[in-house]
């Protein structure tokens, strides 16, 4: 192996680690601010981790994706967890696939560049609903199939909306700080 194959793969591992610890912690503090207000079962009317699904798979495509399966499962297993390991590794493919799948749907149908240049709000906003969609119907569909629900359509409901206000949230934190950033460096620069 060639030293940058080895730098990149490195590279790479340090990504997908970052995000797995990153969507790890944001969990848990989503958790301890918002758990009084869960709905049912992994669904609460906020949901700020949702957001930083969508952010790094939009960002970091793959490792993102592979980012957040790998945090999901620690939090499954840094818990109570007693559901079988099939339930735990479906529902982390669940939530790294979700955004994955919305980004591929968002470049491909909404023409959403694979770069992201040209994102304006509107972009923004498509986005972050097509993603709070495709996510809870995903996430619900699991749980209902698997008995962790009683209520598909009330869960679903309840789960979109939590995660479209998550995503909104750091989406546009996300922006602030990068305009907050470009702001900065054009100070600077002068």
């Amino acid at each position: 192996m060639q030293a940058t194959e080895k730098a990149s793969y490195e590279t790479h591992a340090a990504i997908v680690l970052l995000c797995a610890v990153a969507y790890f912690y944001a969990f848990q503090l989503n958790a301890y601010l918002f758990n009084p207000l869960e709905f049912s079962h992994g669904v609460n009317w906020l949901f700020i981790p949702s957001g930083l699904r969508l952010l790094f798979v939009l960002v970091l495509v793959h490792s993102g994706a592979l980012g957040i399966v790998i945090g999901t499962l620690a939090i499954q297993y840094n818990g109570d967890s007693t559901d079988t390991l099939a339930f735990n590794a479906v529902t982390a493919l669940i939530s790294g696939g979700a955004p994955y799948l919305s980004r591929h749907i968002a470049v491909h149908s909404l023409k959403l560049s694979p770069v992201l240049t040209g994102l304006t709000s509107k972009g923004f906003f498509k986005i972050s609903v097509l993603f709070a969609v495709i996510n809870a119907l995903l996430h619900q569909a699991w749980y209902f199939w698997n008995d962790k629900t009683e209520n598909f359509l009330s869960s679903t409901f309840a789960m979109m909306v939590g995660d479209w206000f998550g995503t909104v949230l750091v989406l546009a934190f996300a922006s602030f700080m990068i305009k907050g950033c470009k702001l900065v460096a054009d100070t600077f620069s002068v």
